[in-house]
């Protein structure tokens, strides 16, 4: 049961950092900058693309965050994050390692925490693992009826 429980734990972790962050770049909730500051915080950086980057990037944060957090389609959403996160750190590298001076450590540390989930996948206690049995009850009635 401890296995279950501990992927429980860094999906909900990993899903439920990463889904306010995006809210708060894609509609300004909790502090956050909205589009058009997280579209200022993107040129700050470099990347190309303006209000249009800035819609997508955060919808992939947001989502990806929802998706991992419920462990619905988790190990594609979990590697959607680790790249937007990955992606992140790359944008960070020239401050240094500490996120105390806007470096790279926390966000390789989120990283690295979706690649793990991505990898171990969703776990028994899921909406991924729901959906499954789900199904294959399905299979299996439609079988019985044949």
């Amino acid at each position: 049961m401890l296995e279950p429980l501990g992927k429980l734990v860094l999906r909900v972790a990993a899903g439920g950092f990463l889904l306010p962050h995006g809210l708060g770049k894609l509609v300004g909730c909790f502090g956050g900058p909205g589009l058009d500051g997280f579209a200022l915080e993107l040129r700050h950086f470099g990347v190309p693309g303006g209000l249009g980057t800035a819609v997508a990037l955060a919808s992939i944060q947001t989502v990806s965050g929802g998706l991992v957090l419920a462990g619905l389609a988790t190990r594609p959403a979990a590697v959607a994050a680790a790249g937007f996160l990955l992606t992140t750190t790359w944008l960070a590298r020239p401050n240094g390692w500490f996120w105390m001076q806007q470096g790279m450590e926390y966000p390789l540390l989120w990283a690295l925490a979706m690649s793990s989930v991505a990898l171990l996948g969703p776990g028994s206690l899921s909406l991924d693992r729901a959906w499954e049995e789900h199904r294959n009850e399905g299979v299996r009635r439609h079988g019985d009826a044949a």
